[in-house]
């Protein structure tokens, strides 16, 4: 799969990298939402991983404000836990979400299971 990450911690892009390059995937890492934007407006996704809480802006505004196509996933990747953060994300479109911190398999589990 093409899977876009966005996360503002630079260790934990590189460590979401490696676990999906590990399992075939090819990852794109980006740090802002805006550079996220601009990745989904010239490439296709299969699926993007969506950080909530970010310096300047949110996982929600990213998702307010891009243009998924509806073949492509977002999952929400979070530590906040918070049922309104969690319902406004699906109601603009996420499929899932996973809570920080996690492992690989839950990486990958979360990923297969949004897949089917």
């Amino acid at each position: 799969m093409k899977i876009l990450a966005l996360d503002d911690d630079p260790a934990l892009l590189r460590i979401m990298e490696a676990m999906l390059s590990h399992n075939g995937h090819d990852v794109t890492c980006v740090e802002t939402p805006e550079a996220a934007i601009d990745h989904v407006a010239k490439e296709q996704f299969d699926f993007v991983l969506v950080d909530y809480q970010m310096r300047d802006k949110t996982g929600v505004w990213f998702m307010e404000n891009v243009k998924l196509p509806r073949e492509t996933k977002a999952l929400l990747v979070t530590a906040t836990i918070d049922r309104d953060v969690i319902n406004r994300m699906f109601a603009l479109g996420a499929s899932g979400y996973l809570i920080k911190p996690f492992d690989e398999a839950d990486l990958l589990h979360q990923l297969d299971y949004h897949t089917k």
